[in-house]
């Protein structure tokens, strides 16, 4: 698999998200969370098949422990570049902003069985905006004492990219997909692009709306209509599956290192990797017919809390 190198990083360009290894989670997700034997399935495929990268969370349920437990079956020299996150921070003050954070680094090593967690990044970006000095200087403290290699910031599509790219910290994580252009149209990735940080992107397949049929869409979902209709009609003008369209999309915009696919069946990691290895980029015609239907979608297209609370 082709990987990206940032940061003196090689990083697959396809990374393992693992919020399905601990909990249920997605529109499509129809076999909920899976077993243990399941999940050692799934990481030991994204490893065969090239992923090099895992992305969990504190947050995500089972998920640190269970990658924690298939560690200990992976020799260390094969071991994936693991990002994590912590959340829920104390900010009275420098010190219980300081204890609060290595309280969470403490338990998300001893979860995932790590002397050291090779990216840690804010859950919430609204941490970092909260107390951006003390945040910093409690981060640099880490990479200092080891307890952490690489810094970073997860956030929404709402958040202020621009000054995430001015943190001087080391990764960001985005949600990024075909019907969302509101920070490339008004520079934010751009500004991460520049900044030279590691930017990884989830919501590629927006919580899998991208694979649902306009005919067989959930009645609260009806506003969703027209945006998938002619989301179909590109896939068949441009000759591609909505997989491979919505991947080459993000693929083709400059400054993405990774995108993140959660998986709940060692089968469609497979598929996510040869669908990965026959990705094409997105021509500047194709690129600006995108643009010019999808470039107004409404807000509660792009947020999935929002869609069963959409009236008809």
């Amino acid at each position: 698999m082709r990987t990206v190198n940032v940061k003196g990083l090689d990083i697959s360009v396809l990374s393992l998200g693992t919020v399905q290894l601990g909990c249920n989670y997605g529109i499509n997700n129809k076999d909920g969370q899976p077993s243990m034997e399941q999940s050692f399935g799934i990481l030991d495929a994204a490893m065969e098949t090239g992923v090099n990268t895992l992305d969990t969370a504190a947050g995500y349920g089972d998920s640190e422990m269970v990658i924690g437990n298939w560690l200990k079956t992976v020799p260390a020299e094969k071991q994936p570049f693991i990002c994590t996150k912590a959340k829920h921070l104390d900010h009275t003050s420098l010190e219980t902003l300081r204890a609060s954070l290595k309280e969470s680094v403490e338990e998300s090593k001893k979860r995932l069985g790590l002397s050291q967690i090779p990216l840690l990044m804010l859950h919430d970006c609204d941490e970092y905006f909260q107390d951006e000095e003390n945040m910093k200087i409690c981060f640099k403290e880490l990479k200092e004492n080891g307890d952490i290699l690489y810094s970073g910031i997860s956030a929404y599509a709402h958040h202020d990219y621009k000054r995430i790219a001015e943190s001087g910290f080391d990764a960001t994580q985005i949600p990024l997909n075909i019907f969302d252009w509101r920070q490339i149209d008004n520079g934010g990735l751009k500004a991460l692009k520049d900044s030279g940080m590691i930017v990884f992107v989830r919501s590629v397949y927006l919580q899998g709306l991208v694979f649902q049929k306009p005919e067989e869409l959930d009645p609260k979902m009806e506003f969703a209509r027209e945006t998938l209709v002619k989301f179909r009609a590109l896939c068949d003008k441009f000759e591609m599956d909505p997989a491979s369209l919505s991947l080459s999309f993000v693929l083709s915009l400059p400054g993405v290192t990774s995108l993140v696919l959660g998986a709940e069946k060692k089968e469609q990691v497979i598929q996510n990797a040869e669908t990965f290895a026959n990705i094409k980029l997105l021509n500047e015609e194709q690129m600006e017919e995108i643009h010019a239907n999808f470039k107004d979608s409404e807000y509660r297209l792009l947020t999935p809390s929002e869609w069963f609370n959409a009236q008809k």
